[in-house]
């Protein structure tokens, strides 16, 4: 049997590789497959293309915290990385189907009058500027019908009930203004702002939509804020760390927090009254 030709780098032969027979036989293969598997899966989460940009996206401009965006902003080494991103990467690979199903949909529904489709699928939108720099961002779904914008979130159960519950939080919220203010830059009527909350673990019919008017000042209040976190850390590097203020936002989750940290510009302790939980 041939062995096909790999590019030097593409894979560490050490973790998978072409077992021979005397291999196979002396160990469970079916385990050994397991541990080749799940290596292919973390090793392309972990090392998918990422933005090396320190600037905000739409997605992060509206976190609670502004500590968090201060890390980013200072490129700040994370100290709580976490496990392999496996939610993110059902979210995404849950966004790319969605696509296709309302590419389908536009197929089946013709084209308005002006000849285009009615749904306009992630679009990159122009939502404004920080310190003289575009703010851009992917937008999941323009409804030209009807003037909507949409954002998918695939989330857990719990937090289904809470989004359902007391809505979106300032984060999602900002997030879905700030691309409605990207289609009404491009010329588009933005009657609405929306996210779609589908169940990554729970029935279809518990999908949940908020939505409200779209209101231009939403998005630039939030531009406002980023723009003054971005102008103190170009200003003071991490010496602008402690001055940032924390908020109570999943501490445990954000890749810079290290519990009883000292040192603010390396790491972060959390908001005070925060669990001291970490992700190992």
């Amino acid at each position: 049997m041939s062995v096909p030709s790999r590019a030097p780098g593409d894979i560490e032969p050490d973790r998978v590789g072409w077992p021979s027979r005397g291999e196979i036989d002396a160990t469970d293969p079916a385990k050994a497959l397991q541990g080749e598997l799940l290596w292919a899966i973390e090793n392309r989460i972990d090392y998918a293309p990422r933005s090396l940009q320190r600037r905000l996206g739409p997605s992060e401009i509206g976190k609670p915290c502004q500590r968090r965006l201060g890390y980013k902003l200072a490129g700040v080494e994370p100290v709580n990385p976490g496990d392999t991103a496996w939610y993110p990467t059902i979210g995404t690979a849950v966004h790319s189907w969605l696509e296709d199903v309302l590419k389908w949909l536009n197929g089946h529904l013709g084209t308005l009058v002006d000849g285009g489709p009615r749904f306009l699928l992630e679009h990159r939108v122009n939502v404004g500027t920080i310190c003289g720099e575009d703010i851009t961002g992917q937008c999941d779904v323009y409804d030209r019908a009807t003037g909507g914008v949409v954002d998918w979130k695939i989330v857990g159960e719990r937090q289904l009930k809470k989004y359902r519950e007391n809505g979106p939080g300032d984060q999602y919220r900002i997030q879905a203004h700030l691309y409605g203010r990207g289609w009404q830059r491009r010329g588009m009527p933005v009657n609405f702002v929306a996210v779609m909350f589908l169940p990554r673990d729970r029935l279809l019919r518990e999908a949940f939509m908020w939505s409200e008017p779209y209101d231009e000042q939403v998005a630039l209040s939030a531009l406002q804020r980023a723009e003054g976190i971005t102008s103190m850390v170009r200003a003071l590097g991490v010496g602008a760390l402690p001055i940032l203020p924390t908020a109570d936002d999943y501490c445990s989750f954000c890749p810079h927090f290290l519990p009883a940290s000292t040192e603010v510009e390396e790491a972060c302790p959390g908001h005070p009254g925060t669990s001291t939980y970490v992700r190992r």
